[in-house]
């Protein structure tokens, strides 16, 4: 079994982001804004992995929503709105405003879920983000120029799934079946559209679905993706006898206090051909792939700017 997994390639981004930032982009200081308002506990680790991140790439994080916790004394004009608990819309669509028009914000990352006050409007709140500092693809009007191929752009987890693949030269997707299982349509959507345009066979299925529609085409799939957070949802009932498909975990959360994902990886370890580990590998690479949306809408910003007029 082929255990997918990204280490390396992590920290070769980092080097080459940091690169970008000195040599082509900004000599003063500047920082990605990150919109946390709920309390999930994988969101908060996702949270702290991006901070982290953007430190070792030489950016600021600062974090907006968590005003008991994040606190960033070197932007001083800003305390007023770190310091704020958002409750209503209105408060956060004026926060999203206000970081939209500040120069010193390069990228801006509205972590989901949201709280449940704040559910209802999440179209609206992400629409409300800029094209042009939207890193995690949220904004319709970007997914649809991507579609059209206006221009170049894929959302991180997207990224990561398909960076994976090329990174371990598994096969070409042509041809391929492939089941992707999903709950937001944020992974699900991108992924299926890029497949689709490989000429890849792909089996979309949701909550919609029974238990058996789903496996009843998985076994049959030559790979399978999961991005639903359901943990262990995917165990040996889902593939095959042939150890011939691959597994790609998009999940994540805690199981007995420790970190996992949709796959239960015990029950498939040894009855697949490759399969990429929770928590060593999609996490990781998301991230760093969303801090490289910053560069990839940095080059097409006047692109970006035709289209929006």
């Amino acid at each position: 079994m082929l255990l997918l997994k990204w280490k390396e390639k992590s920290e070769w981004l980092k080097e080459r982001y940091k690169k970008l930032r000195t040599q082509y982009f900004w000599d003063e200081r500047k920082y990605v804004a990150v919109l946390f308002f709920g309390e999930s506990n994988p969101s908060q680790v996702y949270v702290n992995l991006k901070k982290k991140y953007a430190q070792e790439i030489w950016l600021d994080c600062l974090i907006f929503g968590q005003w008991k916790v994040w606190f960033e004394k070197e932007y001083p004009d800003l305390v007023d709105v770190q310091m704020k608990e958002y409750i209503n819309k209105d408060e956060v669509i004026e926060l999203v405003e206000r970081l939209n028009d500040d120069e010193r914000c390069v990228g801006i990352i509205c972590q989901l879920p949201l709280t449940e006050q704040l559910k209802p409007y999440q179209k609206e709140i992400c629409d409300a983000i800029t094209p042009l500092k939207d890193m995690d693809w949220l904004w319709d009007k970007l997914q649809e120029w991507a579609f059209e191929w206006k221009i170049e752009f894929l959302p991180a987890t997207a990224q990561a799934v398909i960076s994976l693949w090329n990174a371990y030269d598994l096969w070409s997707f042509e041809w391929k079946i492939i089941s992707v299982i999903w709950q937001s349509d944020i992974v699900w959507r991108p992924i299926s559209r890029y497949l689709e345009l490989k000429w890849a066979d792909v089996y979309s299925f949701d909550i919609r679905n029974t238990p058996e529609e789903i496996i009843n085409q998985t076994k049959k799939s030559d790979v399978i993706i999961s991005c639903t957070w359901a943990l262990h949802l995917i165990d040996d009932r889902f593939i095959n006898e042939e150890k011939n498909q691959i597994l790609i975990d998009v999940g994540y959360g805690f199981l007995d206090g420790k970190s996992t994902g949709d796959v239960d990886f015990e029950k498939v370890e040894n009855k697949v051909y490759a399969i990429s580990p929770v928590p060593w590998w999609v996490g990781p690479m998301t991230v760093a792939s969303l801090f490289g949306n910053i560069f990839v809408i940095w080059w097409q910003k006047r692109k970006i700017e035709e289209l929006s007029k």
